[in-house]
C-alpha cells in the first residue's frame, strides 16, 4: 500500500488540487487532478484512480484509467481505460470505457458497452468485451480491504518501542523542534505519544532532523486531534519524504498548515490540508479534505514486523538467563 499508492482513503475525498501517483477511494469523489505523473507511479493491478462511489466535480484522470463503482459526472480520463459501474454524463472517457448504466453527453474513445446512450460521440469503434486491462483493474478494485490494512499498520507500528537514545529538542527561542537519533537495522522510532501538545504546538515553528541515515523512521502519537503548521527546515519534507511514517494512530482529525513531509497514516481519522500545504509523500487517512498538492515519494524504507525491545527488557531477559542457568548447575550438583 504504502508504495504503490499515493493516496488511499477508506471514506471520501473532497479536493481542489492534484495527487502525483495512484489513489484509491472507498467513499465519494468530489474534485482533484489525479496521476499527474504517470510514469514515475509504481506498476500495480490497480487503476491510477479507483473510487468506490461517485465521481464528480471536475475530475481528470490524466493516465492509467478509473474504475468507479457508482455514478460519474464531470469527469476526464486522459488516458487508461474506464470502468463505470452507474451512470455517465458530461464526461470525457478517452481510451476503452465501459458504463454498466446509461452514457449521456460522454465523448468517447472506444465504447465497449454502455447500457444506453445519448449525445455521444464516439472517436474510435464499439468493442466486443472488456480488455484483459480492465479485468484485472475490476479485479483488484476489490480485492483489498484497505481499512483492515490501515488500521492494521497504524497498531503494528504503534506497538513498537522508542528507540534508545533517540530524542526531540526543544529549542524556545527560535520555537523549533529537533528529531534526533542513532537508527538500529536501519530503523529509528520516535515514541511522542507524550510529547504531543509540544511537538504539534501552535507556537512549533520549524521541524529539523538528525536521523543519521536512518533509512525508515517512524513517529508514533495519539492524541485525537492535531493541528501542524511547522515548516520542515532545509528541505527536508522532499528529502526524507520517502522514510518517514507518521502514525497518528488513535487521531479523529489531523490539520496540516505548511509543507509536509512523509507518509501520513491517519487510519481513524480525517486529514485536512489546509491553505494549500503540500505532502511530500503519501495520505492514507478515513477521510481526506485537500486544497494542496500530494507529491509522489513512494515508502522506501522496512516495517519492522515485531516490536523492538527496550533496554531494560534485554537486561531482563539476560538475568532471566543466569537465574535458569544457576538452577540447572544447582540440579546437575
Amino acid at each position: 500500500m504504502l508504495q504503490q499508492f499515493n493516496v488511499v482513503v477508506t471514506g471520501d475525498v473532497n479536493s481542489t488540487s492534484h495527487v502525483d501517483g495512484r489513489s484509491y477511494v472507498g467513499g465519494n469523489v468530489v474534485g482533484g487532478d489525479y496521476v499527474q505523473h504517470v510514469s514515475d507511479t509504481p506498476a500495480s493491478a490497480y487503476a491510477g484512480l479507483t473510487v468506490g462511489g461517485k465521481l464528480s466535480g471536475n475530475v481528470h484522470v490524466n493516465g492509467l484509467g478509473m474504475v468507479v463503482g457508482g455514478d460519474v459526472q464531470g469527469v476526464a480520463v486522459n488516458s487508461g481505460e474506464s470502468y463505470i459501474g452507474g451512470n455517465a454524463s458530461s464526461s470525457s472517457l478517452n481510451g476503452n470505457a465501459w458504463v454498466v448504466g446509461s452514457a449521456d453527453g460522454i465523448n468517447f474513445g472506444n465504447l465497449i458497452h454502455a447500457a444506453s446512450y445519448n449525445n455521444m460521440n464516439l472517436n474510435g469503434k464499439v468493442l466486443g468485451a472488456p480488455t484483459a486491462t480492465m479485468n484485472s483493474t475490476l479485479a483488484a478494485a476489490t480485492s483489498t480491504n484497505f481499512g483492515n490494512v490501515m488500521t492494521g499498520l497504524s497498531s503494528q507500528l504503534a506497538a513498537l518501542h522508542g528507540t534508545d537514545g533517540a530524542s526531540v529538542d526543544f529549542s524556545n527561542s527560535n520555537h523549533k523542534v529537533t528529531f534526533s537519533g542513532t537508527a538500529v537495522n536501519g530503523v529509528l522510532v520516535f515514541d511522542l505519544t507524550t510529547l504531543d501538545s509540544q511537538v504539534f504546538s501552535s507556537t512549533t515553528a520549524e521541524f529539523d532532523f538528525n536521523l543519521h541515515g536512518a533509512s525508515t523512521v517512524i513517529f508514533n502519537t495519539n492524541d485525537k486531534n492535531l493541528s501542524v503548521s511547522a515548516n520542515f527546515l532545509g528541505g527536508s519534507a522532499q528529502a526524507l519524504g520517502s522514510k518517514l511514517i507518521w502514525n497518528f494512530a488513535g487521531a479523529e482529525s489531523v490539520t496540516i498548515g505548511a509543507t509536509f513531509g512523509g507518509q501520513m497514516l491517519v487510519a481513524n481519522g480525517t486529514l485536512n490540508d489546509m491553505n494549500h500545504a503540500n505532502v511530500e509523500g503519501g495520505v492514507f487517512a478515513k477521510a481526506l479534505n485537500q486544497t494542496g498538492e500530494i507529491h509522489l515519494q513512494s515508502f522506501s524504507g522496512t516495517i519492522p514486523t515485531t516490536p523492538v525491545p527496550e533496554p531494560e527488557t534485554y537486561a531482563m531477559l539476560l538475568a532471566g538467563l543466569g537465574l535458569v542457568g544457576a538452577l540447572a548447575r544447582r540440579r546437575k550438583q
